[in-house]
């Protein structure tokens, strides 16, 4: 019998590549978008300072015939404090020769995939650098996993420290760590809210309980095994740039066109009363 013709007979053979280029995940940001950003902050310097005026209690009186005299008046003798952040700088760089844009015939959207997978390596640095302050909180609850009754302890600390920032109607965010999801999907609030509430089924990812803005991030800061899930008022942390994540133009260097980008951010804990820190292993 004659020999039959093969796979083997490459030069029949044809290999198509798409123009399309998949781009590889990133932590998208939860932060650094959500925080507070105080009036004036947009361009801080070598140095960020917030000053805070504290809280004054009011004096029970009881009137004689001196006890308004202001010498008999106790003074509010606590003072204004100032917190302070130092500028943190974050690049990316990605260089491309000339060899490699000739011969890519779709130069243009691999170029286009590596300015946008730099943006986001930026953006999720930024969340990276405010994500390490939830290890300063002092108001803490801590436990192995997260759960319905761990929610409601921090949002009990919460109200209480924060005083009057907070009510039913404040913006409050919980960022958890992707670990923890399969224990917040458990939490009967949030699944009691899938089957009665808008949402309409209980078999979705949606999260929805407390009057909480709940997001999930890898970047959320870890320490020892534990990590540090963060509940937050708006102004428990504070931004402010000197230059926001971008992309500079083109530098070309002898053969190669180089993208870098570049971002300067302040981050600082601004009202340690309006954050707690829930810690899970």
């Amino acid at each position: 019998m004659a020999n039959t013709h093969s796979a083997a007979d490459t030069q029949a053979l044809k290999q198509v590549w798409s123009p399309e280029w998949g781009l590889d995940p990133v932590e998208e940001t939860k932060i650094a978008d959500w925080v507070e950003e105080p009036i004036g902050t947009q361009k801080f310097g070598n140095k960020l300072n917030l000053r805070k005026i504290p809280a004054i209690a009011a004096q029970t009186f009881s009137s004689t015939s001196t006890a308004g005299l202001r010498t008999n008046l106790t003074g509010h003798t606590a003072e204004a404090t100032t917190v302070t952040a130092d500028p943190a700088g974050r690049y990316c760089a990605i260089g491309i020769d000339r060899a490699l844009a000739n011969r890519c015939v779709d130069d243009g959207n691999l170029r286009a995939g590596y300015r946008k997978q730099g943006m986001a390596g930026l953006w999720t640095a930024m969340d990276v650098v405010g994500f390490a302050l939830a290890a300063n909180l002092s108001s803490t609850v801590s436990q192995a996993d997260m759960d319905d009754a761990m929610v409601r302890t921090a949002l009990g600390q919460l109200a209480t420290n924060a005083g009057n920032k907070f009510d039913e109607n404040s913006a409050k965010l919980l960022v958890v760590h992707p670990s923890e999801l399969k224990n917040v999907w458990n939490i009967p609030a949030i699944k009691e809210y899938q089957i009665r509430g808008n949402i309409g089924s209980a078999v979705n990812l949606k999260l929805d309980a407390y009057g909480l803005m709940w997001r999930e991030s890898g970047s959320v800061f870890s320490s020892a095994g534990s990590y540090y899930n963060p509940l937050l008022l708006k102004d428990a942390w504070a931004i402010a740039w000197n230059e926001k994540p971008h992309l500079l133009d083109v530098q070309v260097d002898g053969l190669v066109d180089f993208y870098i980008g570049y971002a300067e951010v302040g981050f600082c804990e601004w009202f340690d009363s309006s954050g707690v820190a829930l810690i899970t292993t």
